[in-house]
């Protein structure tokens, strides 16, 4: 564990100093059920988006993917044997803003195939224990996972996870607060050679490179956390990269076949609730047991609302789980797959899964279990 006080002179050493925001960078307005009216605009991740037309317009993206390497199996999906690398351009320290017991910085840095990417890194007041790749959900935000003065349904989980002790990266997953957005976004990337898919997971991934670049640390144990979106992205980069963290998947477990016939998709056709630009049947690596193959023996544990009506049982959310569970069994690790079903509707909860991230980062057996730690060429 680092301490935190010997974390600030190597920040002001490697970044220089920052433009210090306060407590107003954490103050976001009232979101009153939908997030994205506030934050989007107010915050200019609208602006951050559209940006990417203007790049590629310039002919400054490139197809270029030096990072970890992907899976035969997940090739497809990702469009290249390797996701998209940080470039060893400057990391833009946007702002930092102090909280109650922690702070955070926002901070902005390219990928190599010429996009940016922008995010938040929380750190905690104490000591270190470990780092966090949090990945947000649709129509949320970096800033609103650490501000519970009007939290959506990320329900604040990176402060909570700071003030636990941990270091937590959260990028801003690239939509305007629709899958249309998002759907536009890819379709244009797409013809330049360039995955969407592998920008939010690549996103996601870089948390390590952040946090070292940032504060001179690495060598953390490292664990993911992903919630609705933000679950399936965590459980595709497991998939794709074979690293073993430790990984959270709330709101997410159901059989795509189901949720697709299903009255939430049929009795709203003018409103796109799911996106298949990226995963068409035969890309598609949902949560089951083909997904379950590719991840075990990585740590994972499920967290869905009892009222989350995208994960409900009749959308084949016990089912998929006893797939993925009979694929540990057989692989000699019942221990390693766990699922709660809490009270509440579609959103983080972290009740038990907290406690669970802090028992996996700190347990010896990481070090097995997590087979490429300290891999990555920082």
């Amino acid at each position: 564990m680092i301490s935190r006080r010997a974390l600030s002179g190597l920040l002001m050493t490697l970044v220089g100093p920052a433009s210090i925001a306060g407590d107003n960078a954490l103050r976001l307005g009232r979101c009153q059920g939908s997030c994205a009216n506030v934050d989007l605009p107010t915050l200019g991740y609208d602006a951050f988006c559209r940006s990417f037309f203007d790049i590629a317009a310039s002919g400054k993206l490139k197809a270029v993917a030096t990072g970890a390497v992907v899976r035969h199996e997940m090739r497809s999906l990702f469009r290249h044997d390797r996701l998209y690398r940080p470039s060893a351009g400057e990391m833009r320290r946007l702002w930092r803003a102090a909280a109650d017991g922690f702070s955070v910085t926002k901070v902005e840095f390219d990928l190599e195939c010429g996009l940016p990417v922008r995010g938040c890194l929380g750190m905690p007041d104490g000591e270190v224990k470990g780092l966090i790749l949090l990945g947000h959900g649709m129509a949320a935000t970096p800033e609103r996972c650490f501000a519970d003065s009007d939290p959506d349904y990320m329900n604040a989980i990176g402060k909570q996870l700071c003030r636990d002790g941990y270091a937590v990266w959260c990028p801003y997953i690239v939509q305007i607060g629709n899958q249309e957005s998002q759907n536009n976004i890819a379709a244009m990337l797409a013809c330049h050679g360039i995955s969407a898919h592998n920008v939010s997971c690549a996103s996601l991934d870089a948390g390590e490179i952040v946090c070292r670049r940032l504060t001179g640390v690495s060598g953390l144990n490292v664990g993911v956390y992903g919630v609705s979106w933000g679950a399936l992205l965590a459980l595709h980069l497991e998939a794709a990269t074979g690293r073993m963290r430790p990984t959270v998947v709330s709101g997410y477990m159901r059989d795509e076949t189901k949720f697709l016939m299903s009255p939430v998709i049929s009795g709203n056709l003018g409103i796109e609730l799911a996106s298949y630009i990226h995963f068409d049947s035969g890309r598609a690596r949902y949560a089951g047991k083909d997904l379950a193959r590719l991840i075990c023996p990585c740590p994972l544990f499920v967290e869905i609302g009892s009222r989350d009506a995208a994960n409900a049982i009749e959308h084949g959310r016990d089912t998929k789980f006893a797939e993925m569970r009979a694929v540990y069994l057989a692989a000699g690790h019942p221990d390693l797959i766990d699922m709660t079903v809490f009270e509440g509707v579609h959103e983080a909860s972290g009740t038990r899964a907290r406690p669970w991230l802090q028992q996996r980062l700190a347990s010896p057996a990481y070090q097995i279990t997590s087979r490429l730690k300290n891999a990555i060429a920082l």
